[in-house]
């Protein structure tokens, strides 16, 4: 294990000669910039990039259940995590119940220190991330989103020591804003109204990304047409966007990964040379050698 930069470190293993295989979790453009290095020098490279995950809430959901997996999705791990639910796609006809259970719920989770077991919501990972999240926030007020929970620093007591952002719920966006196509990496989320699961599997499919889906449905049809359609490497029904287990493969399509996956019997792929071995065990060929010598 080698810390330092992307410069100091990152390249010169990228560009190392002995470095045959590059496995890069991380941001998008960084990962497509390894891509073109490493693949000019014919390394092999797997990665597994950004994420804007989003759950489809059709109109027959139960909207309890949708409501507590879009809360772990979205907020379980401060939003920093490459599967976290960052927009919801929620049918028109329950978005106000839906995003007034999910902004109630957000108000109330108890952040604090990630190493105590009350706390639900943790610190983001530093002072930057923390400037980034406040300025996408100010952002989506630009454009014409609502904030119906937190859109602000939670600095009340000893969280003013660290980098805390309140949970944040939009509504009114639209399916082109920033906060909705760009990838925030904090505990932001973007609700945004659709009439029919064909619309919502359409703005899922537009985004940059496409590493994992959900959708909350009592209707089996829907579910499978969601299983088809849904342009990403992972999709949960009735459950929230994270949660991927080891045994299955894991990685996404677009702008998130260049084909590999992760985890599973797959992961092998990428770090496997093929050798082919062809072995004359008859005899034959030694003897017709020996023949021709002596004859």
């Amino acid at each position: 294990m080698v810390f330092g930069s992307g410069s100091q470190v990152g390249n010169p293993l990228v560009e190392h000669p002995k470095v045959a295989v590059i496995s890069f979790t991380g941001s998008t453009d960084v990962g497509l910039g390894i891509a073109g290095r490493g693949g000019a020098l014919g390394k092999r490279i797997s990665l597994e990039m950004g994420g804007k995950n989003a759950v489809i809430v059709m109109e027959d959901a139960d909207l309890s259940l949708a409501t507590d997996a879009i809360l772990w999705s979205a907020f379980g791990t401060t939003g920093q995590r490459c599967t976290a639910c960052s927009r919801v796609l929620v049918h028109e006809r329950v978005h106000d119940e839906l995003a007034a259970q999910v902004a109630a719920r957000a108000r109330k989770l108890r952040l604090g220190d990630g190493l105590d077991p009350a706390t639900e919501v943790g610190p983001l990972v530093n002072k930057s991330q923390l400037e980034t999240v406040s300025s996408y926030v100010k952002v989506g007020l630009e454009e014409g989103g609502r904030v119906e929970a937190g859109g602000e620093p939670a600095t009340d007591g000893a969280l003013a020591r660290g980098f805390f952002y309140k949970p944040t719920v939009f509504t009114g966006v639209r399916p082109d804003a920033r906060i909705a196509v760009e990838e925030i990496f904090g505990p932001v989320l973007a609700m945004v109204k659709v009439r029919s699961l064909e619309e919502a599997v359409e703005m899922n499919n537009a985004s940059r990304y496409g590493l994992s889906s959900s959708i909350f449905t009592r209707d089996v049809n829907r579910a499978f047409a969601a299983m088809r359609d849904l342009d990403t490497g992972i999709v949960y029904v009735n459950h929230g966007t994270t949660g991927a287990e080891t045994h299955l493969p894991f990685g996404g399509t677009r702008g998130t990964g260049n084909g590999h996956r992760e985890a599973g019997h797959t992961m092998l792929d990428p770090f496997t040379e093929w050798k082919s071995v062809y072995v004359d065990f008859s005899g034959r060929l030694q003897r017709a050698q020996i023949d021709n010598v002596t004859g």
